[in-house]
């Protein structure tokens, strides 16, 4: 490739499966391998977290198949997708999904070579045709997992977000949403117009924050709509209330 390194996640449910993929990946020297998961959810997060130019996927995994991974990270989009079965009855929906390639187990090496080849080509038009100093891509929505579903839940949905340890929590209609993602890495994927860090530990909604209340030693406190209280600290005061049109 001329640009940047394929950055590659291998999705297997079996493991013969994913350290071939990975031996082979592992011999480019043009791919840098982000790394593997074993089923459909954690392959969810890897990408939201990882964003990969590239996707080897299984297609019949347990819980979440390869192609409901897609509809999860839809928004997300990745740019070369190559479905890996031992089935062949998946390929017309694969090439509806506008897969790269579809490789049938057990392949050979050229096989394989050819179907990285069709990645580098398709992550390259993609690289062109947006480019790096284009405008951002915003997050529209979350997929969220929760007793082995994917709920997809549309970001002007979400009221405020709140720091748990190494994941977030949503609150959206009155109902919570725990999230695998640090909310520092999530605030760089929200439109910055739209929402806004009032705390060490939480992000808001701008479109929900009904009052700001004066507290003592010139501290405030932001009611939203929901009647939830925040404390909003003086590092992100300002930027705040420029948002609310109040300077």
């Amino acid at each position: 490739m001329t640009g940047s390194r394929l950055r590659a996640l291998v999705v297997d449910d079996e493991p013969l499966a994913r350290r071939t993929l990975c031996a082979l990946l592992e011999r480019e020297r043009d791919v840098e391998l982000l790394g593997e998961c074993a089923d459909g959810l954690s392959a969810t997060e890897a990408v939201r977290s990882r964003r990969p130019d590239l996707l080897f996927l299984d297609v019949q995994m347990p819980e979440l198949d390869g192609f409901g991974v897609l509809e999860a990270v839809r928004d997300v989009g990745v740019p070369a997708v190559v479905f890996v079965t031992a089935f062949g009855e998946h390929a017309v929906r694969a090439f509806d999904e506008e897969a790269t390639d579809y490789l049938v187990k057990p392949f050979d090496d050229d096989r394989f070579g050819r179907a990285l080849e069709r990645a580098r080509a398709r992550v390259e038009a993609a690289r062109r045709e947006s480019p790096e100093q284009g405008p951002p891509r915003w997050l529209e929505r979350f997929a969220v997992e929760c007793a082995g579903r994917i709920s997809i839940i549309p970001v002007d949905s979400v009221q405020w977000i709140e720091a748990q340890d190494y994941y977030v929590q949503i609150h959206t209609g009155g109902k919570e949403h725990l999230l695998r993602e640090s909310l520092r890495n999530l605030e760089t994927r929200l439109d910055p117009r739209r929402f806004a860090r009032v705390h060490r530990s939480a992000i808001v909604n701008v479109g929900c924050v009904k009052q700001l209340r004066r507290r003592s030693h010139g501290e405030y406190a932001l009611l939203l709509e929901d009647g939830t209280e925040l404390k909003l600290s003086r590092t992100h005061r300002d930027q705040l209330q420029l948002l609310l049109g109040m300077r």
